[in-house]
């Protein structure tokens, strides 16, 4: 295994340490490395306020024991669609017609009386949608916050889908204004579809 070695040298002494390093990175490795985590650090074009932490909270906990692997897809419409598979059964929850930050569009008609699994693949083939896979593990966690007392949540999916974002807001007590001296956030990894 390659190492990096430090030499200090002092008036009376030396020390010289060796740390492990792995293999270099190529140019393109390096490139990939730090366009992943510059996207990582940008907010998502499009945030769905999530009003009821707890409401969400009661049906993570329900889902969590079905499996391992939970879709997550944003709409521009203002819909969060939440969906656990497994090879026995599916079990999904819409949230629809939330506040949405950034990004906007208009639902079409056309797409009104559809199931929320249609809406939200018709969403995702026009663009409207993003859709990430992470790991229920991780996305049960999140809503837990509102322990911390959060006025509201956010939910995004970062661009090109490099990461699922939540953003807790908290307001100064007896108004809707921000309070800016508390910051609150979590990124969840998106696992790839492989996995």
């Amino acid at each position: 295994m390659p190492f990096l070695t430090f030499e200090t040298k002092g008036y009376k002494s030396a020390v010289i340490q060796d740390v492990p390093i792995s293999k270099p990175l190529s140019r393109a490795q390096v490139l990939e490395l730090q366009t992943a985590l510059d996207m990582a650090q940008d907010l998502p074009p499009t945030l769905v306020q999530v009003p009821d932490l707890n409401q969400l909270q009661n049906f993570v906990d329900r889902m969590k024991h079905v499996g391992d692997l939970l879709n997550v897809s944003i709409c521009k419409y203002g819909d969060l669609h939440l969906q656990i598979s497994t090879t026995l059964i599916t079990l999904g929850a819409e949230f629809r017609k939330l506040l949405v930050i950034g990004e906007k569009a208009v639902a079409p008609s056309e797409d009104r009386n559809l199931s929320a699994l249609t809406r939200s693949e018709r969403a995702i083939s026009r663009g409207d949608a993003q859709s990430v896979q992470v790991s229920m593990k991780h996305f049960s966690k999140s809503p837990q916050c509102h322990l911390a007392r959060p006025d509201c949540a956010f939910y995004g999916i970062a661009s090109l889908g490099a990461c699922l974002t939540v953003i807790f807001q908290f307001f100064i007590p007896g108004t809707h204004q921000t309070d800016k001296s508390i910051s609150l956030h979590c990124t969840l990894p998106v696992l790839d579809p492989g996995t």
